[in-house]
């Protein structure tokens, strides 16, 4: 039976796969301290007294066909010459370090094969303290690439981490077991990837898919953010508890997203929620929220009737909502949903593009450059380097069921952090007041127990995108909400 290849498992990666630098075989050796030999270019000498010793290192030599003799610290001829004339008594005492330093040289052979031999030879003589071929080190880092399972981007979800800088989702499971049990969130958009690895199982309740793979990798990036399941690998989802569904926005063939959230509407239950993952060209040109549109609005107003939490996108139009031109619309009332504006995150040195620098861009939870604002937009979260599910950038390959980003961006990253957080705020209100609290309760409570926006150069607080979520602040309000405590176990 042939021998099995060592992958290097059981001793740790002990080849990262870079290649070993090249250059000649050589053996370093150290001398005793005591043995009065010193050495030079041609080889090894003394006084009188040692002169045996000597001979026999030099046959070595010789034997092997060395090449070169040097200082293996580079020590001048004078030091390395005062290891003849140190005094024993002087031994007794402590050894400087560039005593100590005189006795290691570096002894190469014409052929690289001998090294080994020549270090065994060597190693039997008396005055050799050790003799060893010298080592070719490569970079301390583990190998990276393909593998049989995911990597782990956990660490990357910074948007998990405690206030300020995130929402404190981790905290929230820990210390609430707030994870979004018993609540149905439905996204919707255009398209996901139904076999991603680290996404639940989910179905669509309704429309048309868009086949198009941008629409399919921001469905999915967006599913990642609240749903992600956890494991070893990939990411972990705000409300990875929560059951999902999904809605496309095209039904029968054309553009239709009151419709689509109608329907939804009607499948799902009060104290669920629904996440309107789009923008539209407004009047200015610029992307608004789709509660500018009548029918949309209407739509919205009806789900919250229901006791459905309305998560909306605000849009990255960087638009101004107060402008005269939106009087009377949808962008100056209110629908009920719980609008999202984008902030910068805490991460705050972009790259863009073919930029080849980074550049700080603003003040942590202040309006990023895009974002929509005004005074119907509620709260904010991330608007950049939100790791999650699809796209590719963070880990490619040949299967898109296996694709991560780190740079998911815009309110289309924000808004799935706050849908997150509302669905475990959602999930804890039914454990401890046996049943959910309203969108307006809701809504009120990320607002009041947010982290605050913060200004910032250009985007002064006017610019109103609100606070961002404090998921652990949030929790500790339920139980004064109102309503009965639920005692006992798990739901």
């Amino acid at each position: 039976m042939a021998k099995k290849k060592s992958t290097g498992a059981d001793s740790g990666f002990v080849n990262p796969g870079i290649a070993e630098p090249k250059g000649p075989d050589y053996v370093v050796v150290e001398l005793r301290h005591d043995c009065g030999v010193a050495y030079s270019s041609t080889g090894f000498d003394g006084p009188a007294e040692v002169q045996k010793t000597t001979d026999a290192l030099n046959s070595v030599l010789n034997r092997f066909k060395v090449k070169q003799v040097k200082s293996h610290f580079g020590m001048r001829a004078a030091i390395i010459r005062q290891r003849v004339t140190a005094a024993p008594s002087s031994l007794g005492k402590p050894v400087s370090a560039a005593f100590a330093h005189s006795g290691f040289l570096q002894i190469v052979p014409r052929r690289n094969k001998d090294a080994v031999n020549l270090a065994k030879a060597l190693n039997r003589a008396d005055s050799v303290w050790k003799a060893v071929v010298a080592p070719k080190p490569v970079p301390a880092v583990a190998p990276t690439g393909t593998s049989t399972v995911s990597r782990n981007f956990e660490p990357t979800q910074g948007y998990l981490d405690s206030p300020p800088d995130g929402i404190g989702a981790i905290d929230g499971w820990l210390n609430h077991d707030a994870k979004g049990r018993r609540v149905t969130i439905c996204d919707i958009e255009g398209n996901w990837n139904f076999k991603h690895e680290d996404l639940p199982t989910f179905k669509k309740i309704g429309g048309d898919l868009i086949n198009q793979l941008g629409w399919k990798n921001h469905g999915t990036a967006v599913l990642g953010q609240m749903v992600g399941k956890p494991s070893t690998g990939g990411i972990v989802g705000i409300s990875h508890a929560a059951r999902a569904v999904v809605q496309s926005s095209v039904i029968s063939g054309v553009w239709n997203t009151a419709g689509a959230i109608a329907n939804a509407t009607a499948k799902l239950k009060k104290g669920d929620v629904i996440l309107i993952e789009l923008q539209a060209t407004g009047p200015n040109g610029k992307y608004v929220a789709m509660q500018y549109w009548d029918d949309t609005f209407s739509a919205i107003r009806a789900a919250v009737a229901k006791g459905i939490c309305v998560v909306e996108a605000a849009g990255n139009g960087d638009e101004d909502f107060g402008l005269p031109i939106f009087n009377g619309t949808g962008l100056q009332k209110d629908s009920g949903a719980i609008v999202v504006g984008a902030g910068i995150p805490p991460t705050n040195h972009f790259r863009f593009g073919d930029v080849r620098r980074y550049r700080l861009i603003g003040t942590p939870r202040s309006r990023i450059w895009f974002s929509n604002y005004g005074k119907i937009v509620n709260v904010q979260a991330w608007g950049w380097h939100v790791t999650t599910t699809g796209y590719g950038d963070a880990q490619g390959g040949a299967s898109q069921n296996r694709w991560y980003t780190l740079r998911f961006s815009g309110t289309s990253s924000a808004s799935p952090i706050v849908t997150g957080a509302v669905a475990c705020l959602q999930g804890h209100a039914r454990r401890e007041l046996g049943q959910p609290l309203t969108p307006k309760r809701v809504r009120s409570i990320l607002i009041r127990t947010g982290t605050p926006q913060e200004r910032g150069p250009g985007v002064p607080l006017s610019q109103h995108i609100g606070p961002q979520p404090n998921l652990v602040r949030a929790l500790k309000t339920v139980r004064r909400a109102g309503g009965p405590v639920r005692r006992g176990g798990r739901p």
